[in-house]
């Protein structure tokens, strides 16, 4: 393995150990994975029926975590969880989390959105 390699994999998996259990990490894509307590919270505040949480994809945006959206399964086993649309959520002051935004033909940008949120999020390019 090269130098550079090695360097590579060193940095990833030290990320990986500060990052720690209980914070959110980067996945890269404008978005980062919320903790175990955060993503209960998101999917509560979201309505969706606790047998279909394993199915769901909860992202907060890399650019202010106060923000969330919940992903349809890609899943075959989990197509019964399915919808069609985009959402946005927020936590609020008191810790709780609410819906902003939820549709599937919209025009953009969102206002109360900051528009690096909507990128993160995918929600207006």
């Amino acid at each position: 393995m090269s130098v550079v390699k090695r360097l590579i994999l060193a940095v990833a998996v030290t990320g990986a150990c500060v990052a720690g259990p209980g914070s959110a990490v980067a996945t890269g894509t404008g978005t980062v994975v919320p903790s175990t307590a955060q993503r209960t919270a998101i999917l509560k505040a979201f309505g969706a029926p606790r047998a279909g949480w394993r199915c769901l994809t909860v992202r907060l945006a890399a650019s202010d975590h106060r923000y969330a959206t919940v992903r349809p399964p890609t899943s075959k086993g989990c197509l019964r969880w399915a919808f069609n649309g985009t959402n946005v959520l927020k936590r609020t002051s008191g810790n709780r989390w609410k819906v902003l935004f939820e549709g599937s033909a919209h025009a953009c940008p969102l206002t109360r959105i900051p528009r690096q949120v909507q990128r993160d999020l995918r929600v207006c390019p």
